[in-house]
């Protein structure tokens, strides 16, 4: 909370009226987080937030309900339960991205080894931290930062990989870094190992090699990359589904072949 204290106001509008002050560092409960975004200059500094609705104690030890904003509040320790989605160390903060109730957290980290894989139930403990933009000494944002994250249960490729036993294997012709590769391979692993497709069901029970191939293409003005999964056996491929992955937008659609469209996969 900022040192001076932090205004409280009747709506969220910086023209409401202003109803109180909390002091520094006064706890407040959070009734409701608003969609308004904004950003404020505190000592030549731009911070980011939005307008929260919250009751605590005022500086005259009155108790107040009103708006302030998120930039210049502080959360105490939180732990919670979630499904581990990727470790991203692509970017000047290395990130860890977790799923919980159909919701996307991501969790800032500090560059520690995270060694798990997609679906694992995991338990994560965070704070919310303000961390100065890359680059831009001026620019504060306000990010969940992890302090400790382990596993709790195995998830569905933990599992897939325990019982399968089998390296997927995948062939291309152009040329893509190692790190992309990686990253294709565990979005095919994971929607292979989720498949409920009987011959795919079926090939991963009796352990018979699953493959597949990597290309680019381009549909409807818009490019892919799509990865052809499939089963070889006495010199015959089987194609077992076609999937287009839209880089752009980081979503993977499923090949209908029938009907000649491409159906959102949800992953």
């Amino acid at each position: 909370m900022s040192k001076s204290g932090l205004n409280v106001r009747s709506d969220s509008d910086l023209n409401s009226e202003k109803i109180g002050k909390f002091n520094f560092a006064e706890q407040v409960k959070l009734l409701e987080i608003t969609d308004k975004y904004f950003e404020v200059k505190d000592n030549g500094e731009v911070i980011k937030g939005q307008w929260y609705k919250v009751i605590g104690k005022s500086v005259i030890n009155e108790i107040i309900t009103g708006y302030v904003f998120s930039g210049f509040l502080t959360k105490p320790k939180q732990k919670g339960t979630f499904e581990f989605i990727l470790y991203d160390d692509n970017y000047d903060n290395f990130y860890c991205t977790a799923k919980k109730e159909n919701k996307t957290y991501n969790f800032i980290t500090n560059g520690e080894e995270i060694n798990l894989l997609r679906g694992d139930i995991i338990e994560i403990e965070w704070k919310e931290a303000i961390i100065t933009s890359a680059g831009d000494e001026d620019i504060k944002e306000l990010y969940n930062q992890l302090l400790s994250i382990k596993k709790i249960k195995n998830g569905i490729v933990s599992n897939f990989r325990k019982n399968y036993k089998k390296q997927i294997k995948y062939y291309y012709t152009d040329n893509y870094s190692q790190s992309y590769l990686d990253y294709i391979y565990l979005n095919v692993e994971y929607y292979i190992s989720n498949s409920k497709k009987k011959l795919i069901k079926n090939l991963i029970q009796e352990k018979k090699q699953i493959e597949y191939s990597i290309g680019n293409r381009s549909r409807n003005g818009t490019n892919y990359l799509v990865i052809g999964i499939n089963h070889s056996f006495e010199f015959k491929t089987i194609p077992l589904q076609w999937l287009y992955y839209n880089e752009k937008n980081g979503k993977l659609y499923e090949y209908d072949l029938p009907k000649d469209e491409l159906i959102e996969y949800k992953y």
